[in-house]
């Protein structure tokens, strides 16, 4: 049986690395999401069962593949967050590697190269989206599909007015009590938003301490990846508006993407319960 990191054995907090203080407290906004891991399955279905995770963070995508057969190679520049996958991952044979998925090169070419739930967000400047893309291209075999996962466009991140500090949630943890607490500030006139997440944690001592972490995320639209993908070298063959391959529309929380190389004419039908795209 798995056991949850222990906060207080994670490793040091790395410098230029904003996950190191609340790698151990990652999963826990994610323990009962589930529904993307069945969408990159079902993608090394059609596809190939190579598959390179960038921004793998711990496992959480990268074990379930692995768990259904897929040969999976995990890219993250946290090593804290490594940590935690590795120890998910247990026996399972999974290449876990500390890299910058903007300056990527491995030997090895894969028949799915993902980066989901907003790993390239991250990229706060459209030069570091276009490299990310460029590496996702570069290991692309024929007929691989990139997938590029990130939160559909909404007003919010367009209104600078200050957003209410929220809390998330409060949960059990080693005995006693984590809350997390979220501040966002969008920054419209670069299209990115500054998000401070805070981890209250009460010790079954009641002792009370605060982890903090604060990174930018950018809003990207439909047309923003379009041109992008071009730029990289990759085309765009689908858009879907979750994880069940439902069309792009507005309204969705989702904006899932799908490429391929310009130089790949081998093609794929992806079944939308419409007739495919």
């Amino acid at each position: 049986m798995k056991t949850r990191p222990d906060a207080s054995t994670s490793p040091a907090p790395a410098e230029g690395d904003p996950f190191a203080r609340i790698a151990a407290f990652y999963d826990l906004d994610f323990e009962d999401y589930h529904d993307d891991a069945s969408f990159y399955i079902r993608l090394a279905d059609i596809h190939g069962g190579r598959v390179l995770e960038l921004g793998c963070g711990t496992g959480r995508i990268a074990v379930p593949l692995a768990e259904a057969g897929a040969r999976v190679t995990g890219i993250d520049i946290s090593e804290a967050m490594l940590a935690v996958a590795r120890e998910r991952a247990g026996d399972l044979k999974v290449t876990w590697q500390t890299g910058d998925l903007r300056r990527l090169r491995l030997r090895g070419r894969f028949d799915v190269v993902c980066a989901p739930l907003g790993t390239l967000q991250h990229m706060d400047t459209i030069e570091d989206f276009v490299a990310a893309l460029e590496s996702m291209a570069r290991h692309l075999a024929p007929g691989g599909v990139a997938v590029v996962d990130v939160e559909s466009p909404v007003p919010d991140d367009f209104d600078p007015l200050p957003q209410p500090l929220i809390e998330h949630w409060t949960k059990p943890w080693e005995g006693g009590m984590v809350s997390k607490v979220v501040a966002v500030a969008a920054i419209p006139m670069f299209g990115t938003k500054e998000v401070t997440w805070h981890f209250d944690v009460a010790d079954r001592q009641g002792r009370l301490t605060r982890q903090t972490t604060q990174f930018n995320l950018r809003t990207y639209t439909p047309g923003e990846i379009d041109l992008a993908a071009r730029i990289a070298g990759l085309r765009v063959v689908a858009r879907f508006a979750d994880y069940a391959f439902t069309p792009y529309h507005d309204g969705a929380e989702r904006l899932v993407v799908l490429l391929q190389r310009d130089d790949d004419d081998i093609t794929f039908t992806y079944d939308t319960g419409e007739g495919g795209v």
